[in-house]
C-alpha cells in the first residue's frame, strides 16, 4: 500500500477530478489525503501522514507557484511527485525534472494507480479516455473533512467531460487532436449512473441544491428528454447547469424547469459579432440568441448568469469591454461574471497575439489568474484590471455610465481588489444561490451606514452615492477606504 498526498492551493470549490484521482487509489487499497495550503502546514501534514508520492494538478498560471513548491518538497523530504491537470497535459515537456518525477497526459485515474504500484517506467504517461461508466464515484471524504465543503449545500457533479466547441482562448480545439474519436470521446454518463451517484451523495452529506459542472450540459437533447423524466420524481432538488444558449427553444426549458432547474450560466465573453466570430471563434451563438434565452429564462423564473472576457486583442480593448458591460446591464442578468484574457500558450489566441503584436513571441506572457491583470500590449490596461473587480457591483447596482468611468480612475490595492472579488462570491451565495441569505455585509441600511460612519469626512464624500444606489455595507467598508481623487467632486455625482 502506499500514500499519496493531494496539494491544493486557493481553493474555492470542491474539484471532482481529484475526487476521482482519490477513488482510484482507494479502490485500488491506497490511502489519500488532501493538504489545502491556506488552511494547515504542509510540513505538519507531510510529518502526520508520511506520505509517499505528492499530487499536484497544475493550472497554467499557477503552476508556478505549486512547482516551485515541490521542488523544495521533493529535496526535504525525498518524495516523488506526480504532475497531471491541464498544464500538465498540453506542456508535459516543460516540467522541470526536479520538480516533478511524473506528469500525466490526459485522463489519470488509471495513470496514478499505476505509477504507484510501479507498472510504468516512463516519465510522461498519457493513457486513452476512460469509460466513465467504469469510474468509481468520487472520494469526496477528500474534499468533506474541510467543514466548508462538507456542510455546503450546493455540491458538483459531472455527467460529461468533454466539449464540442473550439473557443480559440481554450485549449478544448488541442483536446480534440489528441483525443477526439477514441471511443469515449464526449460520453454522456447514463442517466442511471448520475441520479445514483446523487442519491448516494444525499445519503450521507447535506445535499440542497445540485451543480452540474458540465462545459455543456444540453449538446446531447435525447439523454437531457430521459433526465428530465426522472430527476424529478427520483431526486427532485433544485439544480443548475452551463450550456450555449443556441441550443435552446421553449420546449426544453419547460423540461428543465419542470425538473428542478433554476439557474444558468452561460458564455457570452464579447458582446461585438465581428470579435465573437473572427477572434473567439465563437459563431455558434449570436447575441439574438443570448438576448431570447435570456428572455425565455426569465419567463420561466429560471435566473441567469452571464461570463465575459475582458483585456481582449482588439483595437480599443477598453471600448469593446464597456461594450459587453452594457450588453449585460441592458439584458439585466442575474449574474454577471468576467474574468481578463490570458493568451494561454499553444491556443490559437495566444498566436494570434503574437503575430499582431499584443504580446512577445515567448510563451510567457499571462499573470497567475484571469481575475489578476491584462499582460497585453494594450491601451488602458490598469482601467481594465479595475473594470474586473468593479463589474459585478456595476451590474447589481445598475451604475450609470459617467459613475462607471469615474470609478475606473481610482486606484485599487491588491487588497482591496482582493476584497471586492470576495464580496462580489459573497453576493452571489446569497442572491444567486440562496445561501448565506443573513449576510450583514450584502444589507443597505441608510440609517445604520449614517450611524456608523457619518462623523467620517470620506463618507460625507460618499453619503449621496451610497444612498442613491442602495449600496450593501460590505461595499461602503471597501470604498472609504480607497484614496479618492480630488478631481472626483464630492461624489454625489458618483
Amino acid at each position: 500500500m502506499s500514500k499519496i498526498l493531494f496539494i491544493e492551493s486557493d481553493l474555492r470549490n470542491e474539484k471532482l477530478g481529484i475526487m476521482y484521482l482519490s477513488a482510484s487509489l482507494l479502490n485500488a487499497g491506497h490511502e489519500t489525503r488532501l493538504c489545502w495550503l491556506e488552511r494547515e502546514s504542509i510540513d505538519e501534514v507531510i510529518a502526520d501522514f508520511r506520505p509517499d508520492y505528492l499530487a499536484v494538478s497544475l493550472v497554467t498560471g499557477a503552476h508556478r507557484s505549486i512547482l516551485s513548491l515541490t521542488e523544495n518538497l521533493k529535496k526535504q523530504y525525498h518524495l516523488k511527485v506526480i504532475a497531471g491537470g491541464p498544464h500538465a497535459t498540453f506542456f508535459a515537456d516543460s516540467i522541470p525534472l526536479e520538480t516533478a518525477d511524473y506528469i500525466v497526459v490526459g485522463p489519470g485515474e488509471q495513470a496514478i494507480v499505476d505509477i504507484v504500484e510501479g507498472r510504468t517506467g516512463e516519465r510522461v504517461m498519457r493513457y486513452p479516455l476512460a469509460d466513465l461508466e467504469k469510474l468509481v464515484f468520487p472520494d469526496r471524504a477528500l474534499f468533506y473533512r474541510y467543514p466548508e465543503f462538507r456542510d455546503n449545500p450546493m455540491k458538483n457533479i459531472i455527467t460529461c467531460r468533454d466539449c464540442p466547441y473550439s473557443c480559440s482562448y481554450c485549449y478544448n480545439h488541442t483536446w480534440k487532436q489528441m483525443f477526439s474519436g477514441q471511443p469515449h470521446f464526449l460520453q454522456k454518463l447514463s442517466v442511471d449512473r448520475v441520479l445514483e451517484e446523487i442519491a448516494k451523495l444525499r445519503s450521507v452529506y447535506p445535499l440542497r441544491q445540485v451543480l452540474f459542472i458540465d462545459d455543456n450540459f444540453l449538446f446531447d437533447r435525447g439523454w437531457i428528454e430521459g433526465f428530465c423524466k426522472r430527476y424529478t420524481t427520483e431526486i427532485g432538488l433544485p439544480f443548475l447547469c452551463s450550456f450555449s444558449l443556441n441550443l435552446l427553444d421553449e420546449g426544453i426549458v419547460v423540461l428543465l424547469k419542470e425538473a428542478g432547474l433554476f439557474m444558468v450560466n452561460f458564455a457570452l465573453e464579447s458582446a461585438d459579432p465581428a470579435v465573437q466570430c473572427e477572434i473567439l471563434n465563437r459563431g455558434h451563438v449570436r447575441n439574438d440568441q443570448v438576448i431570447a434565452g435570456i428572455e425565455l429564462m426569465r419567463k420561466y423564473g429560471i435566473k441567469c448568469r452571464m461570463q465575459n472576457m475582458i483585456g481582449l486583442p482588439v483595437r480599443d480593448s477598453l471600448a469593446d469591454a464597456l461594450n459587453t458591460l452594457e450588453f449585460n446591464r441592458l439584458n439585466r442578468v442575474d449574474d454577471s461574471w468576467v474574468s481578463i484574457f490570458q493568451p494561454y500558450p499553444n491556443t490559437r489566441m495566444a498566436e494570434y497575439c503574437a503575430r499582431n503584436g499584443f504580446i512577445p513571441d515567448d510563451g510567457e506572457s499571462y499573470a497567475d489568474s484571469f481575475f489578476a491583470k491584462s499582460c497585453l500590449q494594450i491601451d488602458h490596461a490598469d482601467e481594465i484590471a479595475r473594470l474586473q473587480k468593479w463589474w459585478y457591483f456595476v451590474i447589481r447596482y445598475n451604475l450609470p455610465e459617467y459613475t462607471i468611468h469615474k470609478l475606473l480612475k481610482i486606484r485599487l490595492t491588491e487588497a482591496q481588489g482582493e476584497a471586492l472579488q470576495k464580496l462580489r462570491f459573497e453576493y452571489s451565495r446569497c442572491y444567486l444561490y440562496g445561501l448565506d441569505i443573513d449576510n450583514p455585509l450584502l444589507i443597505h441600511d441608510f440609517r445604520q451606514l449614517s450611524a456608523q460612519h457619518g462623523e467620517k469626512a470620506v463618507f460625507k464624500r460618499l453619503e449621496g452615492f451610497v444612498r442613491r444606489f442602495g449600496i450593501g455595507a460590505g461595499l461602503v467598508d471597501i470604498m472609504l477606504g480607497l484614496e479618492l481623487p480630488d478631481s472626483i467632486n464630492g461624489l454625489d455625482n458618483l
